[in-house]
């Protein structure tokens, strides 16, 4: 009877039966990853070709190319060295990981500082910016990322994966995002469609910075634990390396902590300016000859920062020219006041609102143009 029902099972599934890939014995991970934690001239001319194409990339606000940059770059390979040194204890491959993290930090840094000021960069832009307010979000998708990495190089099969674990974790981004925000003041220009807001603080360096350690710090416990599991080393001999990084990991967690509040009022903020502008449509003269003129409102940039639980949000929006007023505006910051007040629990809120002005023209046969 057993024997009839796994026949009709093999025969409904095709005969499908989960396929466990074998395990990349120790000796071949170990010379492969002493390869990898060596700077190489070939290390550092894809790093380097990695960082012009992402720091031009971020330069010009193209994602695509932004992409590109990240399948290039092979500053993984000696994170996930170091990783692997770890596990097994071996301070000299740790050592020599370590630096080379370090020099290819340097490089990409370096490279997009240099790019910056040869091409005279003085403002920033979405690409950017993106980069810039690193929270929890971000230390979970380096740890996820890492264990789809870690474990693909422990399975014979699976190592075409590790581009889409570049992709994922986006090291190299962060980093040339940090060497441009050097080469700026203490003050950027934002680049926002076809306008721009002067005047925002430059915050760019410290937080792209903070998004490449929470990726590197991510990438090293996540995958030194995929180790560990594997059996390539052992708890016994690691667990000082495995307190530090967990250390290291705690004391990063703080800053992201604090950067996911901001994210949380950031949304909240957000929401609040959606249902402001849904409720405004038709308590205005201008609006109610239009109704569809208010939604033509758009939030182009929020930027909150929360410090001794007081907050300072940079808001910058984009209107038809004429209808967002002083009057309006001191609207917008009461409400946003009073939700940051009542609802999130902030004592104060300092608030700075930008508008970016456009116009409509309406054409028809019958009609001269209007805006």
């Amino acid at each position: 009877m057993p024997t009839l029902i796994t026949g009709a099972f093999e025969a409904l599934t095709g005969e499908w039966q989960i396929n466990l890939e074998q395990r990349v014995p120790r000796k071949e991970l170990y010379k492969a990853r002493i390869e990898s934690s060596k700077p190489s001239l070939g290390f550092f001319v894809l790093l380097l070709c990695s960082a012009v194409i992402a720091t031009l990339g971020l330069i010009s606000n193209s994602t695509a190319v932004v992409i590109g940059a990240m399948i290039v770059a092979p500053l993984m390979d000696p994170i996930l060295s170091l990783a692997f040194a770890l596990a097994i204890s071996n301070n000299t491959l740790a050592k020599r990981s370590l630096l080379t993290i370090l020099l290819g930090v340097l490089t990409v840094v370096g490279t997009a500082a240099f790019l910056s000021m040869l091409l005279d960069v003085s403002e920033v832009n979405r690409e950017m910016t993106a980069r810039t307010a690193p929270n929890l979000i971000d230390l979970g998708i380096a740890v996820a990322a890492a264990i789809a990495g870690s474990f693909s190089m422990t399975r014979a099969g699976l190592s075409n994966s590790i581009a889409g674990v570049a992709i994922a974790v986006a090291l190299v981004p962060p980093l040339c995002v940090c060497g441009i925000g050097l080469s700026l003041g203490q003050e950027v220009v934002a680049v926002f469609g076809r306008g721009t807001v002067a005047g925002i603080t430059n915050q760019i360096s410290e937080g792209s910075f903070l998004l490449f350690l929470a990726n590197l710090i991510g990438i090293t416990v996540a995958s030194l634990f995929i180790f560990l599991i594997q059996r390539y080393g052992s708890v016994g001999q690691s667990w000082r390396n495995l307190l530090v990084w967990l250390g290291l990991l705690g004391l990063l967690s703080i800053p992201l902590s604090s950067s996911l509040r901001d994210f949380s009022i950031k949304q909240q903020l957000d929401g609040q300016f959606a249902s402001f502008k849904a409720g405004r449509v038709r308590q205005f003269e201008l609006t109610r000859k239009n109704p569809y003129l208010w939604q033509k409102v758009r939030m182009l940039y929020s930027n909150i920062r929360v410090v001794d639980n007081k907050a300072t949000v940079d808001l910058v929006l984009s209107a038809p020219e004429g209808l967002v007023t002083d009057g309006l505006a001191q609207e917008v910051y009461e409400g946003l006041a009073d939700r940051a007040k009542n609802d999130l629990g902030l004592d104060d809120i300092k608030t700075t609102i930008s508008v970016i002005p456009n116009q409509i023209f309406k054409y028809s046969e019958t009609s001269q143009p209007s805006s």
